[in-house]
């Protein structure tokens, strides 16, 4: 083998190595990109959801305090009714 064809072969295996290398960078560069893709995609879910937990929360608030005035007017109409039959 003479000195050209050893030189281009080293030539050629350090073009394989070379593309090999691009080649799992371009695979990485993707891999990250589709993982920012999805780490946004859960940020905007999250925001999401907190946005509706917090909607709930309120519509709970405001159904535990009609839950409580439906109570207070029940507990003054038993009394009335109360007063009326003792009255009676």
């Amino acid at each position: 083998m003479s000195k050209l064809d050893s030189a281009m072969g080293r030539f050629s295996g350090a073009l394989d190595k070379l593309e090999a290398g691009i080649n799992r960078q371009v695979l990485r560069a993707q891999a990250a990109k589709r993982l920012q893709e999805e780490a946004e995609t859960l940020k905007q879910d999250r925001a999401g959801l907190a946005e509706e937990i917090d909607q709930l929360k309120s519509e709970a608030r405001r159904l535990n305090e009609l839950n409580e005035r439906a109570s207070e007017t029940l507990a003054d109409a038993i009394e009335g009714i109360r007063e009326v039959l003792a009255e009676g």
